[in-house]
């Protein structure tokens, strides 16, 4: 399972994980602050905002280039993009200013809950995934066979012209599949017709190197794609490094391929 499926809504199963941890935490310290000292609730939820604030702007002071170019987009924190250690790090920082000595020790026993229960959600890994064998449509006309591109990292970004996410992200990535020829960007239509994808395109203005079709979603059934856009990052034996699904920022992009290559 690759995302947690809520009627039409799916969250990533990784920030599942930190959800799930950071309300460990949280209902830790009430339990404590209701036997011990009620300034342990108000102490998790400040650990946890400052946390994730801290988190975000690291990662943003690390891309601080490109998100220069837009600052806004450094408040669209649902393309992700934060920094663990760093809000790990403030969250501690702030425990040590704002608890006493005496209220250390349940403070680090909820930071222990909430560790070990992201240890036990993060062993619930899927088995490893390669390239799917699938032949699949040219928008152009003919087909093309996914393991043809192997030999080079290859992303695959799963997509449709009736996703918002989708959308909004596609000119990004076109750009920045541009700029790097040493990795493949291969974007494959999910359900849909070819005049569909074309005029979409055209009315965009955008040029795919290579715009496939995938109208039976073979290749969701194969990856087990759970939610639109869903973007998988392959080495160049076809070997599935990463996977992001929901709108990806460049910022983060540029991570996932340093760590493709």
């Amino acid at each position: 399972m690759d995302a947690i499926q809520i009627g039409p809504v799916a969250l990533s199963w990784a920030r599942a994980q930190v959800a799930l941890a950071l309300l460990a935490l949280v209902l830790v310290a009430e339990a404590y602050a209701r036997r011990h000292d009620r300034r342990l609730s108000a102490w998790a939820w400040n650990a946890v905002l400052l946390g994730l604030l801290a988190a975000r702007l690291a990662f943003v002071l690390r891309h601080a280039a490109l998100y220069a170019q837009d600052p806004l987009s450094v408040l669209y924190v649902w393309q992700g993009g934060f920094d663990a250690w760093a809000g790990v790090a403030a969250g501690g920082v702030y425990t040590l200013m704002a608890l006493p000595k005496n209220l250390w020790r349940y403070a680090l026993l909820a930071a222990a809950v909430a560790g070990l229960v992201y240890g036990l959600v993060s062993q619930r890994r899927p088995q490893e995934a390669r390239l799917p064998n699938l032949t699949l449509e040219r928008l152009g006309g003919g087909s093309v066979e996914l393991r043809a591109f192997l030999g080079k990292p290859l992303v695959v970004n799963a997509w449709a012209t009736w996703c918002p996410p989708c959308r909004r992200e596609l000119p990004m990535l076109l750009k920045v599949a541009e700029r790097t020829p040493e990795v493949r960007f291969v974007f494959v239509s999910q359900g849909e017709a070819p005049e569909t994808v074309r005029r979409f395109l055209e009315a965009q203005g955008l040029a795919m190197e290579w715009p496939l079709l995938d109208p039976s979603t073979r290749l969701s059934e194969a990856l087990g794609v759970q939610g639109l856009p869903t973007t998988f990052f392959f080495d160049r034996e076809g070997r599935l490094v990463l996977r992001h699904m929901g709108e990806l920022s460049e910022a983060l992009l540029m991570d996932y391929l340093r760590a493709l290559r």
